[in-house]
Order: C-alpha cells, then sequence, then structure tokens
C-alpha cells in the first residue's frame, strides 16, 4: 500500500507561507534560507501476515447461515 510522504518543500507555483528569508552566497547570489522543520518520531507496524484460505465448501460459503429465522 502505497504510503503518502510529503515532499518538505512547497511544491511548485504554491506561494511561500509566512516570512521568506534570503541571504547572499560567495557569488553575490541571493539564495533563500530554509527555516528548520520540527521532525516527529513515528513507529510503522510490520505487514500482516496473509489470510488463509476459506476451509467451508462453496454452498456454505454462499448462503446464509443454516436455521433461518421460521
Amino acid at each position: 500500500m502505497a504510503r503518502h510522504e510529503p515532499l518538505g518543500r512547497d511544491a511548485g507555483g504554491e506561494p511561500p507561507e509566512g516570512r521568506v528569508v534570503v541571504r547572499r552566497d560567495a557569488n553575490g547570489k541571493l539564495v533563500v534560507v530554509t527555516p528548520e522543520r520540527k521532525l516527529t518520531e513515528t513507529t510503522e507496524s510490520a505487514e500482516r501476515p496473509p489470510t488463509p484460505d476459506d476451509p467451508r465448501t462453496a454452498n456454505q460459503r454462499n448462503i446464509p447461515p443454516y436455521g433461518g429465522g421460521f
């Protein structure tokens, strides 16, 4: 099953939230300074084992329970 993994940055075309901080690098070009993100620890569960086939016959699986309401 696919998991949703956020990019950790704004996708192209979205305006930045809040304040934008820029600084000049060694060559004099403007570089956007990204703020540090708060990381949260997550725990993932193990995969479930496969379920075995139903041992009942086709007739028993496809009809309602025996002894219906008379």
